[in-house]
């Protein structure tokens, strides 16, 4: 597939992954209902299993709304706590009516501690109001591509219709780790908050974070009817593996068997030997002050059901060239784009490009 991913195939990727033939014997045995473990950044399907069926996300559905929160506020900006946002039950991170608290602090309290008054509260500051951010969060993931996918809170407590389907969440979980700082708050394994009830250190809720080998970010769920959820991320000696699990007794069997199977099966081609440096946090630039990702701006109708594509921007490239290769105009590529100069585009840049058709 090159070296970008398009969002949106899972299904034909199922079919087309070129697997070695393997006896059932050697495949992991895994108690999910659903699961999708993906070699990148070929794409290459390794393990699948009910990959398109519903099921309730629990809190990776928190993935969506950080995505949502990053894209609209660059994580700037601070929230005045209403009494209404620390009404949602369980409260992982205990929050105040009437106390102001960074955007910043509140996605890594989102993302890290799993905190459900923290998602009310970027939900109603970023969008006017939780019903509105809702409304939001169903059109990005159509914008994603996810067909299978209804949501009905930012927190992802049960609630009747709201699910989404492995190969949806995959999808999200891509398009969050595209962006350096949630890629970041989602590998970290503690975070120091200070809040008006005082400094409390949050710990990551994912277990495999620093006893799994190669372990990344990852975002964790749980709820009783739910079960276990999972999205994760590891990456041993250059080659990154990516998982999804839903409706799972215990993710933590699961995504241990998944991975060890995963790094066990001969990679597609040989990691190069910069794979990891791609991974790491890239500064601002020095001339604009802008990480260096490109970003779709905030959904509007004319936007919200176009299906994306990702691509990393190698040596060499130009806009115009990229635009001829996908067969799409520059103008609207930068609809789907924040780019400060469209004339310079850095290696390493990611852009969403619509699919056509």
């Amino acid at each position: 597939m090159g070296n970008y991913l398009t969002i949106g195939l899972w299904a034909g990727l199922l079919t087309l992954s070129g697997l070695p033939a393997m006896s059932r014997a050697e495949e992991p045995v895994v108690a999910g209902q659903a699961a999708l473990l993906v070699e990148m950044p070929t794409g290459r399907v390794l393990y699948a299993r009910h990959p398109d069926r519903q099921y309730a996300p629990a809190s990776t559905i928190k993935l969506l709304t950080a995505l949502l929160v990053w894209e609209r506020t660059k994580l700037q900006g601070s929230v005045r706590v209403r009494t209404a946002d620390t009404r949602v039950e369980p409260s992982h991170i205990p929050l105040r009516g009437g106390e102001v608290v960074s955007v910043n602090q509140l996605t890594h309290a989102l993302l890290i501690g799993s905190d459900n008054d923290s998602a009310m509260a970027l939900a109603r500051y970023t969008a006017g109001s939780v019903d509105e951010f809702v409304a939001l969060m169903n059109a990005r993931a159509r914008q994603l591509g996810c067909t299978g996918t209804v949501v009905k809170n930012p927190h992802g407590l049960p609630v009747r219709g709201q699910y989404t389907t492995a190969s949806d969440m995959l999808k999200i979980f891509e398009a969050a780790l595209a962006v350096p700082a949630l890629r970041d708050i989602c590998a970290t394994s503690r975070y120091r908050l200070t809040t008006e009830i005082g400094a409390q250190t949050i710990k990551n809720h994912n277990k495999l974070l620093g006893t799994y080998a190669g372990m990344g970010p990852a975002k964790t769920g749980w709820t009783a009817s739910s079960r276990h959820t999972y999205a994760a991320s590891a990456t041993r000696d250059g080659r990154e593996l990516r998982l999804i699990i839903l409706n799972s007794p215990n993710k933590w069997d699961d995504a241990r068997a998944l991975l060890d199977y995963g790094f066990g099966v001969s990679p597609s081609v040989p990691p190069p030997l910069v794979a990891a440096a791609d991974h790491q946090p890239q500064p601002p630039s020095p001339a604009t002050g802008r990480l260096p990702l490109a970003n779709p701006p905030p959904v509007t109708p004319a936007t919200a059901n176009q299906a994306l594509t990702v691509y990393k921007v190698k040596k060499g490239d130009t806009l115009s060239a990229i635009c001829r290769r996908f067969d799409v105009s520059m103008k609207t590529v930068l609809r789907h784009n924040n780019l400060p100069d469209p004339h310079k585009i850095n290696p390493g840049l990611v852009l969403y490009i619509p699919l056509q058709g």
